[in-house]
């Protein structure tokens, strides 16, 4: 009979591969802990194999990142100072700085994150360290602070000067978020990046991104953010194809610049965009005359495979004021808090007044082609009261959750239009006729509001209404019914709403009714 095989029997490097995966960066003294005591052999394997002691963390106390960084002989480190997550740092971070800085030498990747404050000054030993250290290894550098440090070029505080990079010929993976900074005199490598997020470099100049993506053939990532601040002073596009470019992010790009780098950059296999952008008050179709423009056709298909893609579609219209606007696109995958921080299409625009709104809308559906199935679209229309917005969605979108947040001041408009709109047909159909989810936002108590939803619910689906059972499917006197409700949510401050819950459960009995509150997570 053969003998069976087990994990013994594997081959020593596999093995230590796995153990290696099986590690988490913040947990790495319980996790080498945990193998060891599982047997003799896996605790001679972790305790004699300097491959698995190669991660060097902050969230280990001093005596263990000196046990480490010994035991791990002469081989490549990588260095991690993970402050944003939940574990316990238990190393201060210039402490952490003078273990591993000696080390620079060895160093293949460094990551550094933190909340703290001056973290621009307790790093720049760091910067000083790899200016003058030979650091052969070094393929990826990630420095990310919180975004309190990115007002420091306008508050006279010390900006951190990034080291000499060129120094470092193996390096493909820059990444600086939540610092003010600046290049030193050397600026950026000419290597062949995979990954570039630069974000308020305060210094960076178009011509020398411009070097570094025509020397980036096989870029993936790239993440620009408030900088840089101006086109080339010799404006004329020549295109720069990265084929393998997977994600593009401009955060809040002056639109000059923005549109520029659209009409340079050409990735046709592009599967992550998200543009955020402040657009000026003069026009009415910003996107389309000033960040969308005819030199950005390449991007095209681009946009309309995009527009297909994501499991949740959120498409969110908000109103502070007369002149403060926005319209936030995200279609992403997954639930989380904050679905701008992922997904394949995000668009996070601030406009200055309704027009604005509506032309965006209509330049954002004219990528889809009148053959296309429409899309389905969460909508969310806060403090908004214009039907013919809601309706340019409905014309040209599947809208399946509609949620509508009332107004809180003396101009607002009383019965809410839009409530009023929905409350009855046209001659054929039922505005939001695919809607099976409603959220209602309470403002403060608005009696004549509350009175106009609960109306607009008994209407819809009330006792002769479709979520009755007392209508079929399909079209009644010529008109198509709406789909029966499956949710519907009042969002309100606590304290105010549950009245209107009340009543909203005697139109509609069988629905799930719920409560919650502003804070929430809207769907």
């Amino acid at each position: 009979m053969d003998h069976p095989i087990t994990i013994h029997d594997l081959p020593i490097e596999l093995l230590l591969s796995i153990f290696r995966l099986s590690f988490a960066v913040t947990n790495l003294q319980q996790d080498r802990c945990r193998l060891s005591l599982v047997c003799r052999y896996w605790r001679d394997i972790v305790q004699e194999s300097p491959y698995l002691w190669t991660e060097i963390s902050g969230n280990d106390d001093v005596p263990y990142i000196r046990r480490s960084i010994a035991k791990s002989g002469d081989l490549p480190i990588d260095v991690y100072y993970l402050g944003f997550g939940p574990k316990r740092i238990k190393t201060h971070l210039p402490k952490y700085l003078e273990e591993v800085i000696p080390q620079l030498s060895r160093c293949r990747s460094i990551s550094l994150q933190s909340y703290l404050d001056r973290l621009d000054q307790l790093l720049n030993p760091l910067s000083v360290g790899l200016d003058s250290a030979a650091v052969p290894y070094l393929e990826g550098l990630s420095l990310e602070g919180s975004a309190s440090h990115r007002s420091g070029c306008e508050t006279g505080a010390e900006i951190l000067r990034l080291p000499a990079m060129t120094a470092f010929p193996k390096l493909h993976r820059l990444d600086t978020t939540g610092l003010s900074s600046k290049l030193c005199h050397s600026g950026l490598p000419l290597n062949r990046f995979l990954s570039l997020s630069l974000i308020d470099i305060i210094n960076l100049t178009m011509e020398q991104l411009l070097d570094v993506l025509q020397n980036s053939p096989s870029l993936e990532r790239l993440e620009l953010g408030r900088s840089p601040t101006r086109r080339p002073s010799q404006p004329t596009v020549t295109p720069i194809h990265l084929p393998r470019l997977m994600a593009l992010h401009l955060i809040f790009m002056p639109v000059s610049v923005s549109n520029y780098l659209l009409s340079t950059i050409h990735a046709p296999n592009c599967s992550e965009l998200l543009i955020s952008s402040d657009f000026p008050e003069s026009l009415d179709d910003v996107v389309g005359d000033c960040l969308f423009t005819r030199t950005t056709e390449h991007f095209f298909p681009v946009m309309r495979t995009l527009l297909t893609c994501g499991r949740h579609k959120d498409i969110d219209i908000s109103r502070g004021d007369a002149q403060r606007m926005a319209l936030l696109l995200k279609f992403h995958d997954d639930y989380c808090d904050d679905p701008l921080d992922h997904g394949p299409l995000r668009l996070h625009f601030r406009l200055h007044s309704v027009q604005q709104v509506e032309h965006t809308v209509r330049w954002l559906v004219h990528y889809l082609e009148p053959d296309m199935p429409k899309i389905s679209i969460r909508l969310y229309m806060d403090r908004f009261e214009e039907v013919h917005l809601m309706d340019l969605f409905d014309s040209h979108m599947t809208v399946t959750h509609f949620a509508l947040r009332i107004r809180d001041d003396p101009d607002a408009i009383r019965p809410h239009p839009i409530l009023t709109h929905m409350a009855r047909p046209t001659f054929s159909r039922w505005p939001l006729p695919e809607m099976v989810d409603f959220v209602y936002g309470i403002v403060g108590e608005d009696k004549l509001q509350d009175e106009a939803a609960q109306k607009m619910l008994q209407d819809r689906y009330g006792s002769s209404g479709v979520n009755s059972g007392n209508s079929s499917d399909g079209p009644s006197n010529g008109i198509l019914q709406p789909k029966p409700l499956k949710r519907i949510r009042i969002v309100s401050e606590i304290g105010a709403g549950s009245s209107v819950l009340g009543e909203v459960e005697k139109i509609l009995p069988g629905v799930a009714s719920l409560f919650g509150s502003d804070d929430e997570s809207l769907w």
